[in-house]
């Protein structure tokens, strides 16, 4: 992969500024005044993975936010890894404890991040991440050092449940079909700890409603109550 890290290392400016360009989408998902934007985020996002050589790149919709799709099948007989990901951010509130516009992207350092970080809405959660994939599939196919079948999932409805993911999965199972799914939208142990995560487990919101009296019984009124002899008639 040496001619694959030197091609990283050329690029790496311009990854930067389009991984910038892409943060400054406002995608959030969870608000309708920005669907415009998801539309938009979506559409940059195709056509990125058709700019870096994959194929059958295609905006699927879904009854709400679109999923982006796009392949590179090198040989039937390589293995294969889906790459999923989200394109969709989460409302940038409370605005005041920014120190930046949410979606006007900054690197700057910190304690936490003396070589610097970027500083926007969805850079950690998830669009560096996924753009992370994207890049490195650009660089190893621009090398011709890819070792294997690639396909990109990329949902716009993460941070809302993602809720038609299970539909379009199920109606595109073979579509799909994979050897390994690889996902970045996951936990670290810390900043100077490397983490990978090898099994995920889903999530179960449940709302659980109790009702019961509308005052507490006292303990005398309950010992009264049962300390009642028994009556009945013949």
């Amino acid at each position: 992969m040496i001619n694959t890290q030197d091609y990283i290392t050329s690029n790496k400016d311009r990854f930067l500024n389009e991984l910038l360009n892409l943060l400054r989408i406002p995608s959030v998902s969870a608000d309708s005044k920005y669907n415009d934007d998801v539309v938009k985020c979506a559409n940059t996002l195709a056509e990125d993975l058709k700019k870096i050589g994959l194929d059958n790149v295609e905006i699927c919709q879904t009854k709400g936010h679109p999923i982006v799709y796009g392949e590179k099948i090198l040989d039937e007989a390589l293995p294969t890894v889906l790459v999923y990901g989200h394109y969709d951010v989460q409302p940038a509130d409370p605005i005041d404890l920014w120190t930046n516009p949410p979606f006007d992207p900054v690197i700057k350092k910190t304690e936490l991040h003396p070589e610097g970080a970027i500083f926007a809405r969805g850079a950690c959660d998830d669009k560096g991440q996924m753009y992370m994939h994207v890049k490195a599939v650009e660089s190893m196919l621009a090398k011709n050092e890819l070792p294997c079948n690639v396909k990109f999932m990329i949902e716009g409805e993460e941070e809302v449940g993602s809720e038609n993911l299970g539909v379009f999965v199920k109606n595109e199972k073979e579509r799909l079909s994979a050897d390994i799914i690889l996902v970045s939208d996951t936990g670290m142990l810390a900043n100077d700890v490397p983490s990978i995560t090898t099994g995920l487990r889903g999530l179960s919101y449940v709302e659980v409603e109790v009702t019961g009296p509308e005052q507490r019984p006292s303990f005398w009124s309950l010992w009264r109550l049962c300390s009642k002899p028994y009556q009945y008639t013949m």
